[in-house]
Order: structure tokens, then C-alpha cells, then sequence
């Protein structure tokens, strides 16, 4: 779509400002470097615990995933979907998350799939899906309980994950509630104003993918509970999302815990999971049945 410069394309924003609010480096120019020093805290994380690396979950080259197993049989398992607006990322810049989950008693599985514009945002949601289907079949690999199994993501991930919450898993060929808990944090949950922005260029949706690719047009009953993160430091846009998001699981009568974190921006975000003093990691241990 292409608008006069001064036109109001979505809310009270103009073209720029509005592709400005889905453009991370427009409030935090050096995010690149909070995303090095997670790729290094990652290869720490990997040579410390026991894990086990690209694990195939399907046929593809990007269907891949590393394994962090629990301590001990039976234990939940966290699944992880990694952001990069849907373009950029890898479970290998994850890793960080894995010790203090695992130090909790969980098994942590963090997952790659197909970026854009080479995938469909269909084809990706897709293989986010068999790889959760995989973990659940093989749970007892992990020290984990399939009957224990959380969906967290961050950012293009954390729309990954409520994508994952609103599937119907009975048409997937596993339990209705094979979710059984989703956390997100600065995500992105109607994709209107991602159609309007400049992130289409590289996404291609339209009218019909919006709606199919929008979770929070699929809330329905019986959703499990789900806890919804934002920050203070953050873009206007992704604020709104959270809150929207939040509050429509609410109005729906669905279990949700959310916060508006202060001083934390995208970038720091993605560290919250993996901070025992967070309330991200708590409301992850909650969820995964670890709260003390």
C-alpha cells in the first residue's frame, strides 16, 4: 500500500511513522549489539548443559531444533520460538534461556524454521507446529512430560506462539490441550498495521492472510492460560499490541496473566525468560507447574 506522505494509514500515524513503529533500530539502534552478546551467552549455555543439537523435526533444512533435557523423568518441557521479524533469527542466538529453566526442572527446546520472504508466514506457522508435534511425541527423550508442555516467544516469535495457542491440535493429530500454557512477550497479535508497513514488502500478506495469520481473531473457549509481557521501553506499536491482546483473552474469560515491564526495551526483553528474578520466568514456571 502507498500513501501520500502525510496520510493517515493506520491510527495516527503517517507511512513513516507507522513503519517506524515495526523497525526495532528506529528506539534501540544497537540492538545488534544485545543480540551478540546473547549469541555468546548461548555458546556458554551449550557447552555447560547437556543438550542435544539439531535435532530434525522434519525433511527440511530449517526444520531443526536443539534439545536441553530436564534433570529428571517426567519433567515439563518449554518450547521456544525465536523472533527476528520473521526474517532473521536462530535457536543458536536462544540458548541463553536454556540454564535457568533447566536449573527450575524443566527441558527446554529452542526451534528453527524458514525466514521470510523465502517462507510464507503459512509455511513457517506450519513448521512451528510440527515442531511442536514432535516434542509432544517425543517428550520421554527429554526427561519431559508430554502432558507438561509450555509454547513461549519473543517478539515475531511471540506471534508464532499464539498462533500455536489458537490451533486446533485434534486437527493435528494430538490432544486437544497439548498447549497447555503460552508465554509471550512483545509480540505482534492482528496483523493489520504489519499488512500497512513496510514489513508486507518482504511478508506478501493479504486480506484473507491477515485474518487466517491473525491470533487474536481466533480466540475461542477453552484456550489454556497464557501470559502476555510488554515493556516500558518499547515501541509505541508493540505496547498496543500486548495490551489489546491482553485484554481481549480477558474480555474472553480466559486465564491470562500480563505486565508492562519498566525500564525493559525489545532488546532487553529477550533476556526476561531466562532471569529467575522475572516476572517472565515466574509466570513461565508457573505455567510449566514449577512454582514454588
Amino acid at each position: 500500500m502507498t500513501a501520500t506522505a502525510d496520510a493517515k494509514v493506520w491510527l495516527d500515524y503517517d507511512q513513516a511513522e507507522l513503519d517506524n513503529q515495526y523497525e526495532q533500530r528506529s528506539l534501540v539502534p544497537d540492538g545488534d549489539v544485545y543480540v551478540a552478546e546473547n549469541a555468546a551467552a548461548s555458546a556458554r549455555a551449550r557447552a555447560e548443559l547437556d543438550c542435544r543439537l539439531d535435532v530434525a523435526y522434519g525433511a527440511g533444512a530449517d526444520e531443526v531444533m536443539d534439545l536441553f533435557p530436564a534433570r529428571n523423568p517426567g519433567s515439563p518441557v518449554l518450547v521456544f520460538l525465536h523472533g527476528g521479524a520473521w526474517t532473521r533469527g536462530d535457536k543458536v542466538n536462544e540458548s541463553h534461556l536454556a540454564p535457568a529453566l533447566v536449573a527450575a526442572g524443566a527441558a527446554v527446546v529452542t526451534v528453527n524454521f524458514s525466514l521470510a520472504p523465502g517462507a510464507t508466514l503459512d509455511a513457517i506457522t506450519d513448521q512451528c507446529r510440527r515442531a511442536v508435534a514432535w516434542v509432544h511425541g517425543h517428550a520421554a527423550e527429554l526427561n519431559a512430560d508430554a502432558g507438561r508442555l509450555v509454547v513461549a516467544g519473543h517478539s515475531s516469535g511471540a506471534h508464532l506462539t499464539a498462533m500455536m495457542l489458537v490451533t486446533d491440535w485434534a486437527g493435528h493429530g494430538l490432544p486437544a490441550d497439548a498447549v497447555k500454557g503460552c508465554v509471550m512477550t512483545s509480540g505482534m497479535y492482528d496483523l493489520t498495521p504489519i499488512r500497512l508497513s513496510h514489513r508486507n514488502g518482504y511478508l506478501n500478506l493479504d486480506d484473507a492472510a491477515v485474518a487466517r495469520l491473525s491470533p487474536a481473531r481466533h480466540l475461542r473457549p477453552g484456550l489454556p492460560p497464557v501470559a502476555v509481557f510488554y515493556g516500558a521501553g518499547e515501541l509505541a506499536e508493540f505496547r498496543r499490541h500486548g495490551q489489546d491482546f491482553a485484554q481481549a483473552l480477558a474480555d474472553g474469560g480466559h486465564a491470562v496473566t500480563t505486565a508492562d515491564l519498566p525500564g525493559i526495551h525489545h532488546f532487553t526483553m529477550s533476556r526476561e525468560l531466562g532471569k529467575p528474578d522475572s516476572p517472565v520466568h515466574r509466570a513461565a514456571l508457573d505455567l510449566l507447574g514449577l512454582a514454588g
